[in-house]
């Protein structure tokens, strides 16, 4: 149950208080126990990290390739194992869970591969019996930040490319889900990563965070978390010359419009509102509907929502989970509570789920809001969270307006059969990503991902090969022969 940091190599300090972590959806339930770190741990990982950095670089591409490649056979093998303890520690369902661990498995293979045939260019010259070469080298000691949500994708798409192009990581996963993010760690090392490469610490954002993010050891930061959170970690960064890549979270919409698919949107929507209890950056929590299909939009998202099964999945098959910890919980109803006093209307759900198998998690009904205009706080934040807002619209440049009313540009979908449409409002939406007749939760590992405006800082994207620019420099050689 204790299952220790890796500072180094793997360690259990008898010195350091350890903490536990307990399962949402029967919080009775420990699932495993972590230390908390001091900040001296985190500048020993750091040191640690630096020295090895100096070995590792010097692996061919195809050695770290081989690396990433026997990790996710390793995964692969224990896949059902992980996504239990992952759906122990998260309270997403068992598919959900599978489909994370799966996705990593998929990540290191295409860095793996994608580090193998991405070193850089050749140039011409101006100059005779001359040329020019652009290569790609790593930066250094990376610093990984990590949330609760996707506990195993996230840092799996993060620490990929920073192996794959030779950087070391200091990385802390969310403290209350720090036990996949173990496993991942495990199974590198297991797979012949060399001692130091990834160091794990656990512990608070206030000490262990806090020092990753000021180390000046630390070259770059990636950071996956709140808005309120991401600017705290802008503003530490300073003038120091540190890379930063922040992904902050989302207000997101899908517009469907009188040429669309009416069965599809409501498809979409409920999916993209459910999955992992709403608790996605990717997440819709605005359904916009032009006014003439609004009682049928309605009436329709209720009818879907009525056929939602919540519960513990790891005792029967479930359609959505718990939230994830109390401070969550108590979030979300407080959110409903906003929306009503707003003057919104409650249509259905907003109230937690009583009874035997659910007085001791952190269950709530999957929540509809009508009458929602678009200065009200639930159309504005992110509440993280089964909650979705149904508004209407009379002009598709309306919607657009309406979408980009929020501070955050993460993504947005369009439920269309006009190509004029989509493509209008592809031109119109301030966000990072757009979709169209696809669901906003949906992610492949080889495209772009990241947001514009309060959704992240938009230097460098996640994801895809441009991930690659995040984690490494270019360096031009002028060669004469």
């Amino acid at each position: 149950m204790e299952k220790g940091v890796y500072i180094g190599k793997l360690v259990k300090p008898v010195d350091r208080e350890w903490y536990e972590v307990r399962n949402p959806a029967d919080y009775r339930e420990i699932v495993s126990k972590f230390p908390r770190l001091h900040r001296k741990d985190v500048v020993d990982a750091i040191k640690i990290a630096k020295e090895s950095y100096e070995k590792w670089r010097e692996y061919t591409a195809y050695e770290r390739a081989k690396i990433l490649f026997k990790t996710a056979d390793i995964l692969e093998s224990r896949m059902q194992e992980i996504a239990k303890t992952l759906t122990m520690e998260e309270g997403k369902t068992l598919g959900e869970s599978a489909y994370e661990v799966e996705r990593v498995t998929s990540l290191l293979r295409y860095y793996g591969g994608l580090t193998l045939n991405s070193h850089g260019k050749t140039l011409q010259s101006s100059m005779k019996n001359s040329m020019h070469l652009t290569v790609r080298e790593p930066i250094g000691v990376v610093g990984i930040i990590t949330p609760w949500n996707f506990p195993f994708l996230i840092p799996g798409w993060k620490i990929a490319p920073a192996l794959a192009t030779g950087n070391t990581v200091v990385f802390k996963p969310a403290s209350n889900t720090p036990t996949v993010a173990f496993e991942l760690v495990n199974a590198l090392y297991e797979a012949g990563l060399p001692e130091g490469v990834v160091n794990l610490v656990t512990g608070s954002g206030r000490e262990v965070g806090d020092e990753i993010v000021t180390n000046k050891e630390i070259k770059a930061v990636s950071f996956t978390g709140s808005l309120e959170v991401g600017r705290e970690v802008n503003s530490k960064i300073g003038n120091r010359f540190t890379r930063l890549q922040l992904e902050l979270g989302g207000k997101n919409a899908t517009v469907l419009t009188k040429n669309g698919d009416f069965n599809l949107a409501i498809e979409h929507v409920t999916w993209s509102v459910m999955v992992n209890t709403g608790q996605v950056c990717l997440a819709t929590s605005r359904f916009l509907v032009p006014k003439e299909l609004h009682d049928k939009a309605v009436n329709a998202m209720t009818e879907s929502f009525k056929s939602l099964v919540v519960g513990n999945a790891l005792k029967q098959p479930v359609h959505m989970g718990p939230l994830s910890s109390r401070d969550q919980y108590e979030k979300v109803l407080g959110y409903v509570e906003i929306g009503k006093d707003e003057g919104a209307k409650l249509v259905y759900g907003g109230e937690p789920i009583k009874g035997e198998d659910y007085d001791y998690g952190y269950f709530v009904k999957p929540t509809i809001f009508d009458n929602v205009t678009k200065d009200m706080r639930i159309a504005k934040e992110e509440i993280f969270g089964p909650v979705l807002a149904i508004m209407t619209y009379e002009s598709l440049d309306e919607a657009i307006e309406i979408v980009n009313s929020t501070d955050y540009g993460l993504t947005a979908e369009i439920v269309t059969n006009n190509l004029n449409e989509a493509m209008k409002f592809s031109e119109g939406v301030e966000a990072g990503v757009v979709k169209v007749n696809r669901p906003t939760v949906e992610l492949d590992q080889w495209v772009p991902y990241g947001g514009f405006k309060g959704s992240g800082n938009d230097v460098y994207k996640e994801l895809g090969e441009e991930a690659l620019d995040f984690y490494t420099k270019i360096k031009a050689v002028h060669l004469q022969y």
